[in-house]
């Protein structure tokens, strides 16, 4: 009974050759495409990438602390092209939480669009060191402006909210 012939090797290494080249030809175009458009009717992804100060204030609900502002450090990391953004949010230590290194400290992760001009920045601050409720931002850049505004609020809890700002913000 004949055996079936197996391909030669070199039948193999062409045939492996072509089907890499394929589907890096395809990756390398789906890459091109999601950075183009962001996802946003065809705006661009931008790039905050960046060390910045800021600051929080307190909405009404807060009795004796409506109004007061707390000021931060946020380090925005951000891989070239993604939307999605992570980091450091560095706080003055106020008695609450738990200090570390004179300060409070929490890790971000969220996301950056842009549409019409606007950057909007999305992100939830979990804070380290101790338990606490996670906390979600979502601000906008207008065009031409280095001045994030926007929101924080607890996920459960809405009504504890407030202004946040982050300032000269350059997108790129």
């Amino acid at each position: 009974m004949n055996q079936p012939s197996l391909p030669s090797s070199s039948s193999l290494q062409r045939f492996w050759t072509w089907l890499c080249g394929v589907g890096l030809m395809l990756l390398l175009a789906s890459c091109s495409d999601m950075q183009g458009t962001g996802g946003l009717h065809g705006d661009r992804i931008p790039n905050v990438q960046g060390i910045y100060q800021g600051s929080y204030s307190y909405g009404s609900s807060y009795d004796k602390l409506a109004g007061e502002a707390m000021n931060f450090e946020i380090a925005i990391q951000q891989a070239r092209g993604s939307n999605k953004i992570k980091g450091v949010i560095k706080e003055a230590y106020t008695g609450f939480g738990t200090m570390k290194n004179g300060f409070l400290w929490a890790d971000l992760t969220g996301t950056c669009e842009e549409e019409n001009g606007y950057i909007h920045l999305k992100f939830t601050k979990s804070y380290r060191y101790f338990k606490h409720p996670s906390v979600s931002y979502s601000g906008s850049l207008p065009p031409g402006s280095t001045l994030l505004t926007g929101t924080w609020f607890f996920p459960d809890k809405t009504s504890d909210s407030g202004m946040f700002q982050i300032s000269n913000l350059h997108a790129q």
